[in-house]
């Protein structure tokens, strides 16, 4: 499939998200031109302010729904790739049709849009490193690699009376929607490659406005649990089990991807080390130590 090259427009959808965001800024960074959807215009006032540096090369759009038919249709006429992000990110949902709906349609919203606009090249998508775990293999003797399948959590999603059964439909509905977007590219005549990355649990810089205290079910929101000035929890868990990419990079491989022919029709793990969240929080506490003046940094660290 032919590369993607600096200079041509990428859409981001969930532009307003922490990896949404960052994507676009790295792609704005690279000379490429970006348009971004939300599905508020309202909401997006603060990413329009962060990228104005930018000029006329990025600019946005509103998908007030989009599992509507031809939702997209405007956002996408004249790109040449897309980078799809937007979907439900929350752990607190009851029922599989509250994430699976938007996840599944919208995905297959957007690729059957993206078969009809003939510009289109590439297609890269952000799924979830969730769907690799949870396979066949042990993996305490066995290596994980991208052509692994999570098996069990189609089944744990319809089980309400779990504690993570909320956990699990998040995770079942990334497993789900990608399940159908590569079935929508083998069965489909398209003119474009697909491209999944699979993330751990995305930590970095914002790029989005904070109005409020994250969300307790989303990766910033289980990080400023422990780190806010009154913390919601005591006590960041420290058995190191947690598995962490960041935010940049990921950004990163999605920029990557869009010149990378070995990228076409494969799926990428992004991993960069299994931690906690303990160690996350004295990294940051250390680095804020350093903001401040000499004699009270001396006096924590003696």
């Amino acid at each position: 499939m032919p590369s993607v090259e600096p200079g041509s427009l990428v859409v981001v959808t969930g532009v307003n998200g922490h990896l949404g965001s960052t994507t676009a800024l790295r792609l704005l960074q690279k000379g490429y031109r970006v348009r971004g959807t939300v599905r508020s215009l309202r909401s997006a006032a603060y990413v329009k302010k962060e990228f104005a540096q930018f000029g006329t090369s990025f600019e946005i759009v509103e998908v007030p729904d989009i599992v509507a038919p031809d939702a997209f249709a405007n956002a996408i006429k004249g790109a040449s790739a897309i980078v799809h992000i937007a979907s439900p990110v929350t752990l607190d949902a009851k029922k599989p049709e509250e994430q699976f709906v938007p996840a599944i349609d919208g995905t297959l919203n957007l690729l059957e849009t993206a078969r009809k606009e003939k510009g289109i090249k590439k297609v890269l998508f952000i799924g979830s490193i969730g769907s690799v775990i949870m396979t066949a293999k042990d993996p305490a003797k066995e290596i994980i690699t991208s052509k692994d399948w999570n098996i069990y959590t189609e089944q744990l999603v319809n089980n309400p009376d779990d504690p993570l059964v909320g956990f699990h439909i998040y995770v079942g509905s990334k497993l789900a929607a990608e399940k159908a977007a590569w079935k929508f590219v083998e069965d489909n005549k398209v003119d474009f490659s697909l491209t999944v990355l699979l993330p751990a649990v995305v930590l970095g810089p914002i790029h989005k406005a904070i109005t409020s205290p994250p969300r307790p079910d989303v990766s910033l929101g289980w990080l400023y649990d422990y780190i806010a000035e009154v913390p919601r929890k005591d006590g960041a868990p420290t058995a190191e089990i947690t598995l962490f990419v960041h935010v940049y990079d990921v950004a990163d491989l999605f920029v990557a991807s869009l010149t990378s022919p070995e990228a076409d029709g494969e799926r990428i793990i992004a991993l960069g080390e299994k931690s906690s969240y303990s160690a996350v929080a004295d990294i940051l506490f250390f680095f804020r130590l350093l903001h401040c003046d000499i004699p009270h940094l001396w006096s924590v660290l003696r």
